[in-house]
């Protein structure tokens, strides 16, 4: 089972955090949400590995980004209930970076596909 069949709930709740931040900063671009995708994988896979996570370098939108994110995958390695009142299983700390991994191929695709703002324009057709 791919990553994408197996936690396509995840994938969409990190993508929803993402929409909520540009929705209100609307010239954000596809790269913002690379570098914060790549923070978390870095983040999660030193969780992962029971390491301490280095501090993240990100300033501005960014970090915004990240956090936002890290916020929606904290609460789904905890299994906690979501904002929508779903009650959630845990997920593993190496799931989460599979997940942010492929996040982060997404958004290469869809930016070589729609430019500056084609990974955020496709996930805004199916996250509310």
């Amino acid at each position: 089972m791919n990553v994408e069949e197996k936690f396509m709930d995840v994938l969409q709740n990190l993508e929803a955090e993402v929409l909520r931040v540009w929705r209100k900063n609307p010239s954000m671009t596809d790269y913002a949400v690379t570098r914060a995708y790549e923070e978390a994988v870095a983040y999660y896979a030193a969780v992962a590995q029971a390491q301490s996570p280095k501090p993240t370098q990100l300033t501005g939108l960014d970090l915004q980004l990240f956090q936002a994110a890290q916020g929606a995958a904290d609460r789904r390695l905890a299994g906690l209930t979501l904002d929508d009142g779903t009650k959630v299983e845990p997920i593993r700390s190496s799931d989460l970076v599979d997940c942010f991994k492929r996040l982060r191929k997404s958004v290469e695709r869809w930016t070589r596909t729609g430019g500056r703002q084609g990974y955020l324009n496709f996930i805004a057709q199916f996250v509310k």
